[in-house]
């Protein structure tokens, strides 16, 4: 199975848990809240710089949340996907016109229709990223504007995460099987979910990489502090709400997971 297709298989099989991230504003999750003050900075930033009626374009869109918020607040919006189920949960509960199955990599759509495209949660799981940021540029009028995001390498709560899963999987989780085996308790079963790549990014060698493809940094802000590594036993929401306040502060954002930017495509 391709990159593309064990992405595809992840996100079909969580079109329902995706579109419960955004019922509660603050949620307890790290997972969750994430999410929502990824959405939050995403339209902040959109906001900032485009004005109502601009044409936006959802890369990436999911369960289509995000365009249909945009929407409400006058933006003229579209969103693709490469899941079929994202796109058809899209299509049952916002503007169906608006919605269409498709590959960042060939996108759809006429060249410098966009004043503005969000792009969120997808660049770290494609095989490179040369090829999307193309067509981003290729849609995007001179000027207008792009959000993406993507994950920081150098998080240092992910070498932590990391470090859990190598105890635990490395040591924790092999005599917890040999001692269930000899009580007779039962095994858990493996995650339903296929396993993806998720490639993670320096913002210095990003930035250097979306100027290479014309695609000019505007603005940055980095988020979401935590450990899913001990969700289970510690819910780290407030957590995460509490990095909000420090995203665009260069001397503390850099802990963050999660890094958005707006670039200008320059033509």
């Amino acid at each position: 199975m391709s990159t593309k297709e064990q992405v595809t298989d992840l996100f079909t099989k969580t079109v329902d848990d995706w579109a419960k991230f955004y019922d509660d504003p603050a949620p307890r999750t790290l997972t969750a809240q994430n999410f929502v003050s990824r959405r939050r900075f995403a339209i902040q930033m959109i906001e900032a710089r485009l004005e109502k009626g601009s044409k936006i374009l959802d890369v990436g869109c999911g369960t289509g949340h995000l365009a249909a918020e945009l929407a409400k607040r006058g933006y003229d919006t579209w969103g693709t996907d490469l899941s079929t189920g994202m796109i058809d949960y899209a299509r049952a509960n916002y503007n169906a016109d608006r919605y269409q199955v498709a590959d960042i990599e060939k996108i759809p759509f006429p060249d410098n229709m966009f004043d503005g495209i969000v792009c969120l949660g997808v660049m770290e799981y494609l095989a490179s990223d040369g090829p999307a940021l193309d067509e981003m540029r290729r849609v995007l009028r001179p000027g207008g504007y792009a959000v993406i995001t993507t994950p920081s390498s150098i998080c240092p709560f992910f070498y932590i995460d990391r470090s859990i899963i190598n105890l635990r999987f490395g040591l924790i989780r092999p005599v917890m099987g040999a001692v269930r085996r000899v009580v007779g308790g039962k095994l858990s079963d493996a995650s339903p979910y296929p396993k993806v790549q998720h490639r993670r990014y320096r913002k210095g060698n990003w930035e250097k990489l979306l100027k290479s493809h014309g695609l000019e940094l505007d603005d940055w802000v980095c988020h979401a502090w935590g450990c899913y590594g001990v969700e289970r036993f510690f819910p780290q929401g407030g957590l995460c709400r509490a990095s909000d306040k420090f995203a665009r502060n260069g001397a503390v954002n850099w802990l963050a997971s999660d890094q958005l930017v707006r670039v200008r495509a320059v033509k």
